[in-house]
């Protein structure tokens, strides 16, 4: 019985200081509300660039003639632009997600390190029920289904934890949530994850965030980070209670789904490919630069850009991106959760990721910025909510600073 008892106070120890408001009953316009906001913004965006393409759902993949070969672009697309921009790589994968065809692989040699992100061309594809040529709505269709839903979810969490449902907007409004799916890109689907993982992980619902910590790192491996964190909990609550009986034991009952689960998905899907392509693919992926040199050629490229609006917008969020990166220590600081651990270390690998343009640098800092919110309305933390309500300001410029995508 005293074994039992420790082990129930060990997991309460673990777990994040509640913020001290009392939750309330959860009535449905705690969720509508965040949610509608959410949807109008997102139809707003979407709504705009299907008038501007003529009902063309294309216009979303990004097609660039430099890969018209490998990519295979359906009759009628839209190819605006020379090298087009990831979610062409996307459309490959939706028509064959698991890779089954030699000719996929083929097609993406020259990008092979996108082999790595799988779940989010699957879910097109077993949306688009057989009809290839769906993929186009389906890649559009799962990013705006997963960013109404993870509003909608937040709003469920932040009225359980006492805070008000309407912080979901900053997590739906997030910059780069918006342009991944003006792109068709993971990210959404990747940062979604995670993030839900990381809070399934708070309540202490370990398969389920080992599930969703697999999907994560299924759709960007980068999100691995987070996997990383929970480990890295783990090590320290132990280090902290060193000498105590059964500490190690303990920690493990706890972490190792989420740790395990998504290692042995990564790793497998990461032996899968490598023999399917012949090679390692992590080899393929971009190099990194020195640390803050990304920032700095963003700064420079923004400052020499023909729009000046969309050069303003790009270092406004720059600026906040860094804002948001020393959020991130702050809050480690103050307490060492797997959340607030996940959110240093995202902020660390921004010093090092290279940045292209803002599309670029805003899908990279989604995972910081919707860390950092998570963790700073766990420790009230109010220059951490608005740097995330900052954020959202941007995305309501995106029509005017960049044209809507």
């Amino acid at each position: 019985m005293a074994d039992r008892t420790n082990v129930a106070a060990s997991e309460l120890d673990l777990a994040p200081a509640h913020s001290g408001r009392t939750a309330s009953k959860l009535a449905p316009s705690d969720v509508i509300g965040p949610v509608v906001l959410v949807a109008l913004m997102l139809a707003l965006l979407v709504g705009a660039r299907l008038i501007a393409d003529h009902g063309n759902p294309t216009g979303f993949i990004v097609f660039g003639r430099s890969f018209v070969a490998d990519t295979h672009p359906p009759q009628g697309a839209l190819i605006a632009s020379r090298d087009g921009y990831d979610g062409q790589f996307f459309w490959v994968q939706a028509h064959d997600p698991l890779l089954l065809h030699n000719a996929t692989v083929a097609s993406l040699h020259s990008q092979a390190f996108r082999l790595q992100r799988m779940a989010y061309p699957l879910l097109a594809d077993i949306l688009a029920a057989g009809q290839p040529g769906a993929i186009p709505w389906t890649l559009l269709a799962v990013n705006v289904a997963v960013v109404v839903m993870v509003t909608a979810a937040f709003a469920v969490y932040a009225r359980g934890r006492g805070w008000s449902p309407w912080y979901a907007i900053l997590l739906g409004l997030t910059p780069g949530l918006a342009l991944s799916t003006m792109r068709d890109l993971s990210d959404p689907l990747a940062v979604a994850a995670v993030l839900a993982g990381l809070i399934a992980f708070q309540l202490k619902q370990r398969w389920w965030a080992a599930a969703l910590l697999s999907i994560a790192v299924l759709a960007r491996e980068p999100m691995m980070l987070a996997v990383v964190a929970v480990a890295l909990e783990g090590a320290i609550w132990c280090w902290t209670r060193r000498g105590q009986t059964g500490c190690i034991r303990r920690a493990l009952h706890r972490s190792w789904p989420p740790v395990v689960v998504p290692a042995v998905a990564f790793l497998g899907w990461q032996a899968y490919i490598d023999a399917r392509y012949g090679g390692n693919v992590l080899s393929t992926a971009q190099s990194l630069t020195v640390p803050f040199a990304n920032f700095v050629a963003e700064a420079r490229h923004a400052l020499r850009q023909d729009a000046p609006l969309e050069g303003a917008w790009d270092l406004c969020f720059l600026t906040l991106t860094l804002t948001a990166m020393g959020a991130g220590v702050r809050l480690v600081s103050r307490r060492a959760t797997a959340a607030s651990l996940a959110a240093l270390l995202f902020a660390a690998s921004l010093t090092l990721l290279l940045f292209s343009d803002e599309w670029n640098d805003t899908r990279l800092s989604t995972p910081l910025f919707a860390l950092v919110l998570l963790v700073g309305l766990e420790q009230q933390d109010g220059l951490a909510v608005r740097v995330c309500a900052l954020g959202v300001a941007l995305t309501a410029l995106i029509p005017i600073a960049l044209g809507g995508g």
